[in-house]
């Protein structure tokens, strides 16, 4: 796990975002995006895996933003998040192993959306402020 954290989930059942500060079994406490974060992180990690799994796996990501698009975060927080995920998954891409259209990722409720492809083996990116 990233700076040396507990695992707090598996990346299928990944923690909804939370307002509410969590702690972790080794006792330190954090934001309740913390065990988010990392689970999306790792099912971004998936996502450019496999070309055959692209498709189910942008719907699983794209999931994954609704629920924080429907979370009880302020909007601050949902846009802080979706910027985090948007970093992972441009950084995802750029290691992906073949090239792939623009995908589209929203998280609605802030009016927020990203998009990323593989074009001649480079990263393209786009996203709302």
């Amino acid at each position: 796990m990233p700076n040396g954290r507990d695992r707090m989930h598996d990346r299928h059942r990944i923690p909804a975002p939370s307002a509410t500060p969590i702690t972790r079994p080794s006792g330190v406490v954090e934001t309740g995006t913390g065990p988010y974060v990392d689970g999306i992180k790792e099912r971004i990690h998936d996502l450019f895996r496999t070309l055959g799994g692209l498709d189910n796996h942008v719907v699983q990501v794209q999931q994954e933003f609704n629920r924080l698009s429907n979370s009880a975060l302020s909007a601050e927080e949902k846009l802080l998040v979706a910027h985090q995920a948007y970093d992972q998954l441009v950084k995802a891409a750029q290691f992906a192993g073949f090239d792939f259209p623009m995908q589209t990722f929203t998280v609605q409720s802030i009016g927020w959306s990203m998009q990323v492809g593989r074009q001649s083996g480079r990263a393209v990116q786009w996203k709302t402020s």
